[in-house]
């Protein structure tokens, strides 16, 4: 019997629950499981250890006495049907409601109490409240994941039933079980999947955080560390299906065109030895390739572009032009975080590129830092296209264009002879040595980079003509871990009021699950560039009406690997850049992600667009508090305005408790002063700010706390002050009607926030302006704001490294993200509640 998609739709309709997977229109045809199983074993040692730490109590409470993992017989007490489950005890309300469930449902994870009890984030404490004694490991999670698709293996037959019409493939897949608010469906808490999996660097080595499930970026005791985050791949038998399918199988954002896309699905997890598929003893053996090719191609684009280099030929594909392999990351030994764990390796943000035993560098001619618009903030950028004229946002992303190098380049760092270093961040005349050029520029690597994670099966080689590897990038950190891209644009989408929603991001922050694009077609991973589905998150066939669970207002979020956690690409990107491929005249442009177009350190490129405001909020801070409002970007004003204010204590205004000054890049935030008699702020120059040189001072220990709803929070009283200060968005409509969200944004850049902090009740500015107004602020979350109109900006007369800019007009504002109280230049206080709220 073949089962088409139809099929399986109807099998659906007709309310089956069926061995295998859940609503398939015929039973799952396996042999008896054999009496002893090594796969059992694996599964009875983690009920061994974690069952006296308070799991054996919790789940009898949950299955009503009907699961005990310390029962004589486990494999029976797995096998047992549940048929009442207590949901209220805390981390089960999401598991499988309206479904069918056991201990250990075969081939279906999302119905197995046994696995989400260990696999699930929210499963924190036992059936009286107690904490648990213990946590599950990742490798001990995967021992009872190959037993949910083991315990009654189907036969490779069995599976090429389920595909049916659909092509079947050998797919690697990055993996991650999420609560319902997460899930492909939403309906319950599951699996999700994507052929594209992103792991972060860090200075350190990982940490795996057993409590939450997840590897985890900070380090508490030690603010100026970052851990390495892996991300872990398994590999499927999956089947190829053509159209989007919301009721089926996903993906969780569809976007125009994916109904003609053909889309990967995950039917059964593949594993080492005889119990993953009947009659057959499998060896399943996976393989990362990763490379970094960021000075190779920025060496060959300067040459194409006119520019000669010393460096050509053979010698671009050695180290460190192209940075290969276990340099950048690779599979972590599999005892400790079980198989696919793709691990980087720790490093330096930025570390000095040597080259047959001296020091690399590149001549900074005068005709390259002669182009108008090539200076960008005093790094080199490279990104081809016009010199634009006026702050177009979006537009001058470039969204169209092939970025053929690095975007950005540090050039601040002069070779000598001998192999020493001139800072020139430090020199009175940085910029007529950096436009004069003529002088040789160190060369700062990283290790970033991008690749694949392939899988061999020599036993399947024969059955089944298509491998499929995942596409991987080793990304820059996330500074904000706990906040989620997807989710923070759903929000902005559905629930930010429709006054405000077009203009309150200068470029929409969509996450790289909403782009469709190939994986790196350059590699010699076999990634084809017509296989645009790699950033689709999908999940196993599940039918049934997606019913979005919806997410806490005060959900405090969790750190994915997935793309729908990560940024998109713009200008250029942060975990990956675009290359583009021409096929015909008339056609669309085709896309593939790559990351040798991203910044060269990546430290250039987080100072560039962290200073442009919230390019990325969900992973990169919005850095433009910490420089001045009247930015010339290429020789001419590109103001932008501040959408997530940080804190005065995150950008180091302040310090921390026991810490001292712990400002996120290094640079603390600028200060008052007075300057030729009148106050006035100080901002350290952002030609003059260079984070290869505070690399050591950088911190996510503040900002890794800020959650979802913080963020949300700080959007929103940010606005509201905006629309106090009269900037209404409805009015620029009338007014400017298609220009209407550049010249908002333009407004609002013409206001900067001097201080940003949560407001103390016993403020007493609140209290006299409650006092004044009679108006209350409610909620959560209350802020004070301090923001100003800037004047003039003129060098500091005796500091070279920071800029004046003097105060026009000062406001204090508190707002709670509804009403602000604001007061100007110290006049009366007003209430206002002009920005609305639905």
């Amino acid at each position: 019997m073949v089962l088409s998609r139809r099929d399986l739709m109807q099998g659906a309709a007709a309310g089956g629950l069926l061995l295998g997977f859940p609503g398939l229109a015929a039973p799952f045809e396996a042999s008896a499981a054999p009496a002893a199983r090594p796969l059992l074993d694996r599964v009875g040692e983690v009920c061994a250890r974690l069952a006296p730490k308070g799991w054996r109590s919790l789940l009898l409470a949950v299955s009503r006495g009907t699961l005990d993992i310390g029962a004589p017989d486990l494999a029976e007490a797995l096998a047992r049907p549940i048929a009442d489950l207590d949901r209220t005890v805390p981390g089960f309300a999401d598991f499988a409601p309206g479904l069918a469930v056991r201990g250990i449902e075969p081939g279906s994870p999302a119905r197995s109490l046994l696995y989400h009890a260990l696999a699930s984030a929210e499963v924190l404490t036992d059936g009286e409240g107690r904490s648990l004694g213990a946590f599950p490991a990742l490798a001990e999670i995967e021992a009872v994941e190959d037993y949910v698709y083991g315990v009654r293996p189907p036969t490779l037959d069995r599976l090429r039933e389920i595909a049916g019409d659909n092509a079947l493939g050998v797919v690697v897949f990055a993996v991650d079980y999420r609560a319902a608010t997460g899930s492909v469906h939403g309906r319950h808490a599951d699996l999700c999947f994507s052929r594209t999996g992103i792991a972060r660097m860090g200075t350190v080595d990982p940490f795996y955080d057993a409590r939450a499930r997840q590897f985890t970026p900070a380090d508490p005791k030690r603010p100026f560390v970052f851990r390495t985050v892996p991300q872990r791949f398994a590999p499927y038998l999956a089947m190829q299906v053509t159209g989007a399918d919301s009721r089926l199988f996903g993906p969780r954002d569809t976007v125009s065109g994916d109904d003609e896309r053909s889309f990967w699905v995950p039917l059964h997890k593949l594993f080492d030895g005889p119990e993953c598929i009947e009659g057959l003893d499998l060896s399943v053996t996976l393989g990362s390739h990763l490379v970094n090719e960021k000075l190779k191609h920025m060496h060959l684009f300067l040459r194409e572009q006119g520019y000669p280099t010393d460096w050509t030929g053979k010698a671009l594909e050695q180290y460190p032009f192209v940075i290969r392999g276990e340099r950048i990351a690779s599979l972590l030994p599999p005892p400790r975080h079980g198989s696919g764990v793709l691990g980087p390796r720790p490093a330096p943000f930025a570390n000095r590129a040597r080259f047959r035993d001296q020091w690399l560098s590149f001549n900074v001619s005068s005709d390259l830092v002669g182009d108008p618009g090539i200076l960008y903030f005093s790094s080199v950028q490279l990104i081809p296209g016009s010199l634009e004229t006026e702050p177009t946002y979006l537009e001058g992303t470039a969204p169209d264009n092939d970025r053929r190098a690095p975007e950005y380049v540090n050039i601040r760092h002069r070779l000598n002879p001998d192999g020493s270093l001139d800072d020139l961040n430090l020199d009175p005349d940085m910029d007529r040595i950096i436009r004069e050029g003529g002088y040789r520029a160190q060369h700062y690597i990283d290790f970033a980079g991008d690749g694949s994670v392939a899988v061999r099966c020599p036993q399947l080689e024969a059955e089944i003509d298509t491998f499929k590897p995942a596409f991987c990038s080793v990304a820059p950190p996330d500074f904000f871990p706990l906040v989620n891209q997807r989710d923070l644009v759903a929000w902005w989408r559905q629930k930010v009021p429709a006054a405000v929603r077009a203009a309150l991001w200068a470029v929409p922050p969509r996450p790289l699950s909403e782009f469709r694009f190939a994986g790196d077609i350059r590699l010699p991973s076999g990634f084809d560039i017509y296989d645009d589905t790699l950033t689709a998150v999908v999940g196993q066939p599940a039918p049934g009406e997606p019913v979005p669970w919806q997410l806490d207002a005060d959900a405090r979020g969790r750190y994915s690997g997935l793309p729908d956690s990560a940024a998109g690409v713009t200008d250029p990107g942060w975990e990956v850049s675009q290359g583009l491929v021409y096929n015909e005249p008339g056609l669309p442009l085709q896309r593939y992600m790559q990351s040798y177009s991203l910044g060269t350190p990546f430290l250039e490129d987080v100072k560039l667009c962290a200073a442009l405001g919230s390019y990325w909020p969900a992973a990169a801070p919005d850095g433009t508090r910490t420089f001045t409002p009247l930015k010339d970007a290429p020789g001419f004003p590109y103001p932008w305005p501040t959408v997530v204010p940080l804190t005065d204590a995150e950008i180091g205004m302040e310090p921390v408790p026991g810490l001292g000054h712990v400002p996120w890049d290094g640079i603390r935030g600028p200060r008052l002063e007075t300057v030729g008699g009148r106050e006035a702020v100080v901002y350290q120059d952002i030609d003059r700010a260079d984070y290869i040189t505070t690399m050591d001072r950088l911190s996510a220990h503040l900002t890794a706390r800020v959650d979802l709803a913080e963020t949300k929070a700080r959007v929103l009283a940010m606005e509201s002050v905006y629309w106090s200060l009269g900037i209404h968005d409805p009015e620029f409509v009338t007014r400017f009607g298609d220009r209407a969200v550049i010249e908002i944004l333009k407004a609002k850049s013409a206001w900067a926030v001097l201080s940003f902090r949560t407001a103390d009740p016993a403020d007493p500015d609140l209290v006299a302006a409650q006092q004044a107004t009679g108006g209350r602020l409610t909620g959560p979350h209350r802020y004070r704001i301090v923001i100003y109109r800037p004047g003039a900006e003129t060098r500091h007369p005796t500091d070279i490294q920071k800029v004046v800019v003097q105060i026009e007009e000062r406001v204090l504002a508190f707002t709670d993200g509804a009403a602000v109280l604001l007061s100007r230049d110290g006049g009366p206080w007003r209430l206002d509640r002009s920005m609305p709220t639905s």
